[in-house]
Formats: C-alpha cells, sequence, structure tokens
C-alpha cells in the first residue's frame, strides 16, 4: 500500500515540517476548550506519526498511548519523546495497524488528527477505525476526529504546486478521482528522483456522522478550523468532530 512507503521515509517528515508543534497546540487547545476531562485522563492517538499531538497531550498531564503502523514514524516519536525539555511525561508509543486495534473501554479521550484517516480501498476497511475507536473509548468517552472538507477541497484543489524544502525540490500533481484525492509526490535532491502518492477516500459530514452513529458514537461539536470557527460546507478548510461513546 502507499503509505507503508511513503510514511516510512524521511522526506515524509520534510515535506509536512510546517505541521509543527505550534499547530499542535492550537488542536490541543481546541480539545480542552472543548471538553471537560481531566488533565490526567488517559488518551489513545490513533496514526499518531512522529508524535507531536501525543507529546503534546502529555506535556499537558495527559497519559498518552500513541500508535502508528510506520516503524520509522514511531522511532522519531521516541526519539522526539527523548529529546524533549520536559521529563517524566506519561506517553508510550506502539506499532499498530489502524484496522486491528481494541484496547477494550481503557481511554476517556481518542484522537485522529491531522487528516489521518481514509487510507484503504473501501468504506468497510475505513470505518472499522471508528468501531476499534469505539470499543477503546470508556462509556462517555470522547473522540476528537480531524479531517479534510470535501466540499471546500473539491472547489478549491490546486493541481500542480512547486516548491523548494530544505536540499530538495519537489512537484505535487492532486487530481479527485472515483471519490479520492490523489496526490502523486516527485522530490528530486542530489540528482536523485523519489515519486510517492498519497490516496484518501473523501467523505462528507453526514458520511461521518452515519458511520459514527452505527458505531455508538454522538457526534456533538463540529468545527471548521483549530480555532473552533463553526464549519461552514463551502468555506471551512478542515472538518473537525467531537463524539462521545453513548452505548
Amino acid at each position: 500500500m502507499w503509505f507503508e512507503k511513503w510514511f516510512s521515509d524521511k522526506l515524509y517528515l520534510d515535506l509536512y515540517q510546517h505541521r509543527d508543534e505550534e499547530d499542535a497546540r492550537w488542536m490541543i487547545n481546541l480539545l480542552q476548550r472543548s471538553i471537560a476531562v481531566k488533565t490526567n485522563s488517559k488518551v489513545l492517538d490513533i496514526a499518531c506519526g512522529s508524535g507531536r499531538h501525543s507529546i503534546e497531550l502529555a506535556r499537558r498531564g495527559f497519559d498518552v498511548t500513541g500508535f502508528d503502523l510506520s516503524e520509522f514514524l514511531i522511532s522519531e516519536a521516541r526519539k522526539n519523546l527523548k529529546n524533549s525539555s520536559e521529563k517524566n511525561m506519561k506517553v508510550k508509543f506502539l506499532i499498530k495497524d489502524m484496522r486491528d486495534f481494541n484496547f477494550g473501554n481503557t481511554f476517556d479521550i481518542a484522537v485522529n488528527i491531522f487528516t489521518s484517516f481514509g487510507y484503504f480501498d473501501n468504506d468497510k476497511e475505513n470505518f472499522r477505525v471508528i468501531e476499534n475507536v469505539s470499543d477503546s473509548l470508556k462509556k462517555g468517552g470522547y473522540f476528537v476526529f480531524d479531517f479534510l472538507n470535501k466540499y471546500y477541497l473539491e472547489k478549491n484543489l490546486k493541481p500542480l504546486s512547486r516548491n523548494i524544502i530544505g536540499n530538495s525540490s519537489v512537484v505535487q500533481r492532486r487530481k479527485i478521482e472515483n471519490g479520492f484525492v490523489k496526490k502523486t509526490i516527485i522530490i528530486t535532491r542530489d540528482n536523485s528522483v523519489k515519486q510517492f502518492d498519497e490516496v484518501l477516500k473523501l467523505y462528507s459530514l453526514q458520511d461521518f456522522k452515519r458511520a459514527f452513529d452505527f458505531s455508538g458514537l454522538k457526534t456533538e461539536r463540529i468545527f471548521g478550523d483549530y480555532s473552533g470557527n463553526k464549519f461552514n460546507r463551502t468555506k471551512s478548510g478542515r472538518l473537525i468532530i467531537i463524539a462521545r461513546k453513548i452505548k
């Protein structure tokens, strides 16, 4: 699968280096403003990548478990934790597939942030992630979900971009095809060329509401950005949903 190759390459972190700790702080600020939870609550970070959200949550006193399928990204998360100026934070990182996890009603909060969803070809596999989230939350627990806004993307997709990142020249080509947004990334560095793909299944707010309801998660709040502005179907770049386990 495309994500096994792309998320295991250092160039992935180089490309998305603009998603920094400040960005993570905005998202966690929104979480803390929006739900009433104790700071020692247990949090599950699904597809945690290099760990910036997990570490920010732990920095604020949460007891965090982050997991990702990529051994490379988990190794980076562990390095980032080790290099953090704060010590003795409650956070651990695991290698795990988001299609196959069940922590047995253990967590107070689960988060899936920065469009870490829709990687798979069919709805069954994608929505299995939401079922697994529900199985891992305590009754009354919260799910904080951050995805792109399908309708905004369809109207504002940039087919081609070129930029320089460090010593690399990066070309990105994007298209929407058969309900998927597809990105081809061509990176040239030191006369060598690497090509990667990103493929995400697009879902609407109504799609997610149905999937959440099926899994016993009630949608409570919806935002259109990390500042907490109201979701607008045509203008919001993000789709951020806060849901609660009711069964």
